[in-house]
């Protein structure tokens, strides 16, 4: 009789942290929802997606304007220096295009595109920095 018992105790205290464990994990996933949605609409995080939109449009726009005048420089230089140009043109196309493919990104995320703005565009063109 007391072997039934010590069993049955030896088994509940194994099971314990087992249930424990499973409900710790079944209530985080239950409020993780709330989580994200509390962490989202916090202050400081609608202020820096915000400006983050408007910051990277603003620096696309200049480095969509510097291929232009780069382009322009080229067709004004001497043969000695349009290599060096063309290597610069290639680093600021690059840059360019990784901002605008990091902008499109973050506009694609809910957590994020809902903060963008009425001025800022829905995404950004690659093609502009060619």
């Amino acid at each position: 009789m007391k072997l039934k018992y010590f069993l049955i105790g030896g088994a509940a205290l194994i099971a314990l942290p087992v249930v424990g464990g499973l409900y710790s994990t079944f209530s985080s996933v239950v409020t993780a929802p709330s989580r994200v949605i509390n962490k989202t609409l916090q202050t400081d995080n609608i202020i820096n997606n915000y400006e983050w939109f408007h910051d990277a449009y603003g620096q696309y726009r200049a480095r969509v304007s510097q291929i232009a005048q780069h382009k322009q420089f080229m067709t004004e230089a001497d043969k000695s220096e349009t290599s060096r140009l063309r290597i610069e043109l290639g680093a600021i196309q690059q840059s360019c295009r990784e901002l605008a493919a990091r902008y499109n990104a973050n506009a694609t995320k809910s957590n994020r595109s809902i903060f963008m703005g009425q001025e800022a565009p829905e995404s950004l063109s690659e093609q502009q920095c060619n």
